[in-house]
């Protein structure tokens, strides 16, 4: 025994235990350091997925609850549907009751029906609210299948870390060094974390806030300035048929001054919009019919376009007037006529009036005649009266 131990206390023997211990020593420290760093991925891999996970389950929570009062909403219309239905039974069955027994109420009849059309005008209102439901509920389910999907892959993203254990003291070195090569390589599968992202995130809904503000402030101008349009159009129609009116007036009252034996007025293609049609004159020379302006004869269109021209005339004077060869049509009395209605309105405005007509020419105050003299040079002679 002594021998033995003294064997033992060799400085060869008492290096390798030494050599032993350290690089126990050693194995511990790496062990150690090995599961620090599996605890830090485990940390960062619940980071990343759980905040994801739980906020996909509460979504597939909110859509179930929303697909249930969605179910409850679509009973409730279909239970009305039914009730409304045997309503409308009860009330055809009345119907054919008073049919048969009562001929002469024929306006309650009218009044059923009436009733019976607002009941399928509701039926088919909420046929249309059960399809809009429908579409929902399909809208849901596609929302809820997709999150299911997106639920699924991260449940199989989730998967490669499920069978991942602690490192035991037993491994090897190797098979140490090989783990850590594979979470390594998990760790790079997984990519870089957008650090960047809710600073993206609050740009872009500032952005979209103040967008928001623009269309808010845009809209309103548009139906401000819609107002005023309409405010406009509303002011200028008012005017136009005010003006109408006046001018109307006056052309009676000229056309019975050119014409005694008939009558004649204005009126609007399209009363309601008279600003997209035009204005007729409808004139009446003899019998009781009166006739658009295009059926009259070449001297009845020039007394009428002259009594309107003088009621515009009359409405909105103005200083001046040129009137060329107007009077080619008319005959010697219907000529008298105009010459004194011009007359009388020489106090107020100048005319000047080109004509042969010695009814019109009669009534002038100064005189021109224009004549082709030689070298084809004109002569003007004057004439005042």
């Amino acid at each position: 025994m002594r021998n033995r131990i003294n064997d033992l206390r060799k400085p060869e023997i008492l290096a390798e235990l030494r050599a032993f211990e350290e690089k126990r020593t050693e194995l511990r420290e790496q062990v150690i350091q090995l599961k620090t760093e599996l605890k830090n991925f485990n940390t960062q891999v619940e980071t990343i997925l759980s905040p994801d996970i739980k906020k996909t389950r509460d979504i597939l929570k909110n859509i179930e609850k929303e697909e249930a009062k969605f179910n409850e909403t679509i009973s409730q219309i279909k239970r009305k549907i039914k009730e409304q239905e045997k309503t409308l039974e009860d009330k055809e069955e009345n119907a054919k009751t008073f049919r048969a027994k009562y001929k002469k109420l024929f306006l309650t009849r009218d009044k059923f029906s009436e009733t019976l059309q607002k009941i399928e005008k509701r039926i088919n209102e909420s046929e249309l609210k059960i399809r809009g439901v429908e579409e929902r509920v399909n809208d849901i389910k596609m929302k809820r299948a997709a999150a299911k999907a997106e639920f699924a892959g991260l449940e199989t993203e989730f998967e490669q870390y499920v069978n991942v254990k602690t490192f035991e003291t037993k491994k090897s070195v190797e098979e140490l060094q090989l783990s850590i090569r594979e979470l390594e390589r998990k760790r790079q599968n997984i990519g870089n974390v957008n650090l960047r992202a809710l600073e993206v995130y609050d740009n872009i809904e500032k952005e979209y806030l103040e967008l928001e503000k623009k269309k808010e402030k845009l809209t309103n101008e548009k139906e401000d300035v819609l107002k005023l349009i309409g405010e406009i159009e509303g002011k200028k129609k008012k005017i136009f048929l005010e003006t109408l009116e006046v001018v109307n007036t006056h052309f009676k009252e000229f056309f019975t001054k050119l014409s005694k034996k008939g009558e004649a007025y204005l009126e609007l293609e399209n009363e309601e919009n008279p600003f997209e049609a035009g204005l007729v004159i409808k004139v009446r020379i003899t019998g009781n019919r009166f006739l658009d302006i295009k059926g009259l004869s070449g001297g009845e269109k020039t007394l009428t376009a002259l009594a309107f021209i003088f009621a515009i005339q009359e409405h909105e004077p103005a200083h001046f007037y040129v009137l060329d060869e107007v009077d080619a049509a008319l005959d010697k009395h219907n000529s008298e006529k105009l010459a004194q209605l011009v007359r009388g309105y020489c106090k107020n405005a100048q005319y000047i009036m080109i004509s042969h007509n010695d009814a019109i020419i009669s009534e002038a105050n100064k005189l021109y005649g224009i004549s082709m003299g030689d070298h084809g040079r004109s002569n003007v002679t004057t004439l005042e009266l």
